[in-house]
């Protein structure tokens, strides 16, 4: 996570003297170190992910901050050791539950002192108190879901204890029965493009794919058909995911922007084998581990940083 924190400021700071570079940072959520086709991965179909490696720096050997949600999301928007930055766990998914201590420094906030525009869009799960929430931690903007997971079309949070509503935009909770989160995503995202367009943003793109509950578009699941079970399931889930980012790469291109924004993606950790993800769907390929595990698979991630005509293609 330092790394990318680091390489990302180095390189819109080397054109202080030029127009500062748009920033988009895509999270993926519990997706595999080796679930990308340019990855390695023959039984999926993933071409606009892909297409930001054709046109960016593949990492062959990333690794996550941690190998679970919470303390791998604070290194990443710290730059800092998750246990560091007082994240070595994950954060509650009730409200009035803590997370990381507005103490801390976020990328946001480095962003918004250089006059970006910035945003929260998708999942958090770094607190679920004002001053913890996005909007106290550097995002003048942010749509998502506060805690771990939520239902993609009740947007509730049914993992433990009474179900829990959870949909927020700017600390205030909304209700958008029925609309499919991962498009609701798109679409806050395609919008905050629009509105900033004329100044420089950073975006902080949080997808709650293809973490559970598997919910992919039926055409996905029908594309998958073939494969075993629940291999099927995260597919589908996964491509979904892939035409959401290529909903926002089509944005980018048409705003004419995409040559002004610099891309870092990356998974937050491995894929899942708890029962809720079926034990299963996602792959290390080689690697030994999964999600909370400390060995490669839990760790080693997809990651792909792209600046079309001044980083390599």
């Amino acid at each position: 996570m330092r790394a990318i924190f680091s390489v990302v400021f180095l390189l819109f700071t080397a054109l202080a003297e030029a127009r500062k570079p748009n920033v988009i940072v895509i999270l993926t959520d519990d997706q595999g170190s080796v679930d990308l086709n340019c990855y390695g991965a023959k039984d999926l179909t993933t071409p606009h992910m892909d297409s930001l490696a054709k046109r960016g720096i593949r990492f062959t050997q990333f690794y996550a901050a941690a190998p679970v949600c919470s303390p791998s999301r604070a290194g990443l928007l710290t730059g800092r050791y998750p246990v560091r930055a007082g994240m070595p766990g994950n954060a509650g998914s009730t409200k009035g539950r803590p997370g990381l201590a507005p103490t801390e420094v976020t990328m946001a906030e480095t962003f918004k002192a250089a006059g970006y525009a910035t945003a929260h869009i998708g999942k958090w799960h770094l607190g679920y108190t004002p001053e913890t929430m996005p909007n106290g931690q550097g995002f003048d903007y942010s749509f998502g879901h506060m805690g771990g997971c939520i239902d993609n079309y009740s947007h509730f949070f049914y993992w433990q204890g009474p179900n829990r509503h959870d949909l927020w935009r700017n600390g205030k909770e909304i209700f958008e029965d029925g609309k499919y989160f991962p498009q609701m995503m798109a679409d806050e995202a395609g919008a905050f493009l629009e509105k900033n367009k004329d100044k420089p943003f950073f975006m902080y793109y949080a997808l709650n794919t293809p973490h559970y509950p598997y919910q992919g578009y039926a055409k996905w699941l029908k594309h998958y058909a073939k494969l075993p079970y629940p291999r099927n399931l995260y597919a589908a889930f996964l491509s979904t995911q892939d035409e959401t980012i290529g909903n926002l790469l089509a944005t980018l291109d048409r705003l004419k922007l995409r040559e002004d924004t610099i891309i870092v993606f990356q998974s937050d950790h491995g894929h899942s084998h708890e029962e809720r993800a079926h034990h299963g769907g996602g792959s290390a390929g080689p690697y030994r581990g999964a999600k909370f595990s400390m060995f490669e698979g839990g760790l080693r991630v997809p990651a792909i940083i792209s600046w079309p005509g001044k980083l390599p293609e």
